[in-house]
């Protein structure tokens, strides 16, 4: 299969605010991750372990279930009127939803925002993917998925890593400080919303024919669910592993956020270098090694007793989601044929409800018992692997291997 390397002026000019818009969104997640648990240990009281635990779960993942029911809403808008106008207002809503979480007063206004910011991402991820696959063609999508993937992580290390910076500043009132990470979000999605409301040029979607969805659902059916599973097994792995570092490792905020800077790094190192060149010589059959590879490097995280060793682990399971992210999204992208929006914003959709599952049984599980939320994610990240054994051959012909 051919899949060539996007040139240098497709990169920078083509793709520069899709990347940008992609990033901005990542990072607006991953701030929150290093500093919930003291946030919310503060509100709830540091004695409430098993509250904080359940709360951290539960508002990473009403995060991703807002992803879930509204990206296939969007993707279907943006058929219909543009994409700019979608990735437009996702910007401006999810910024504002930023703003307002440090601001908030309460639980119910804090799940609020969480709500509303997953709302408005929805406008924004699975859209862009939209508009790039309609402006790049089937041979070099996948890099320019590989480009979008890498993005994302690297706005995933960016954000734990600052957010870690910044609520470490002593200097600032122990309250005031767990809030700055959320105001540079703020300002940062501004400036790209500005940014691409001036320059951003609109891509007119393509007619479907109408036989598309038939012949295209088989694939799509088992991408999806691989996409769940995968989601699932990550989402899990963020709580856990943040609650780990929290609870059972004593570690601060700081040492928190580098631990998931180092799992974006990795997973953009291994987008840029490895994958395009993998899908080019190995094609589906690099989805279940990943699979079992990754649910591996879970399952040994609840054992890592040390700082280093769980940075190998955080390694092990960075490298195979970021490998299995971007290609999933590349063959649900070659399977939905002119319907990228409403194809792509079930992806996001069928990859936020394993997230948000994921994320919820984390927080709970992990105040049952410390190593329940690791050995969940590794099984179901094993019936990834299964699920991509069954689907090789079905795969074959999407795959044009």
């Amino acid at each position: 299969m051919n899949a060539p390397a996007i040139t240098q002026r497709e990169a920078l000019m083509g793709l520069a605010l899709p990347l940008a818009a992609v990033f901005v969104v990542a990072v607006g997640y991953g701030v929150v991750l290093p500093v919930l648990p003291f946030a919310l240990a503060r509100a709830l009281g540091e004695s409430a372990r098993a509250a904080v635990a359940w709360h951290t779960g539960l508002l990473t993942g009403v995060y991703m279930l807002a992803l879930f029911l509204f990206a296939p809403l969007w993707g279907y808008v943006s058929d219909r009127i543009g994409r700019r106008a979608v990735i437009l207002l996702g910007l401006a809503g999810f910024s504002g939803a930023m703003l307002w979480f440090p601001l908030a007063r309460g639980l119910g206004f804090v799940y609020g925002a969480r709500v509303l910011a997953g709302v408005f991402a929805a406008a924004v991820l699975p859209v862009v993917l939209a508009w790039v696959s309609d402006a790049c063609s089937a041979s070099s999508r996948a890099a320019a998925f590989a480009w979008l993937s890498a993005a994302s992580a690297l706005g995933f290390l960016f954000g734990p890593a600052v957010s870690g910076w910044l609520a470490s500043i002593e200097s600032v009132a122990p309250d005031a400080v767990l809030a700055l990470p959320f105001y540079a979000v703020a300002v940062s999605g501004g400036g790209v919303w500005l940014a691409a409301y001036r320059f951003l040029p609109e891509r007119t979607p393509l007619r479907a024919r109408d036989d598309e969805p038939e012949r295209s659902a088989p694939y799509l059916i088992w991408l999806l669910a691989m996409s769940l599973l995968v989601m699932f097994g990550i989402g899990g792995f963020e709580v856990g592993l943040a609650l780990q570092g929290q609870q059972v490792l004593n570690l601060r905020p700081r040492e928190i956020g580098w631990m998931f800077a180092e799992c974006s790094l990795v997973m953009i190192l291994v987008q840029v270098f490895l994958l395009v060149p993998l899908i080019r010589r190995i094609g589906r059959a690099l989805l279940a090694p990943a699979f079992l590879a990754m649910a591996a490097g879970v399952a040994l995280l609840p054992y890592a007793a040390r700082y280093p060793a769980m940075l190998l682990g955080v390694a092990l399971v960075a490298a195979t989601a970021g490998l299995l992210i971007p290609a999933l999204a590349y063959w649900v992208s070659l399977a939905a044929g002119a319907r990228q929006g409403a194809v792509l914003g079930r992806q996001t959709a069928a990859s936020s409800l394993g997230q948000a599952v994921g994320s919820a049984a984390a927080g709970w599980l992990f105040a049952v018992f410390i190593e329940a939320p690791f050995w969940a994610s590794a099984g179901l990240l094993g019936l990834g692997a299964v699920a991509a054994l069954c689907v090789s051959n079905t795969l074959k012909e999407v795959t044009h291997e």
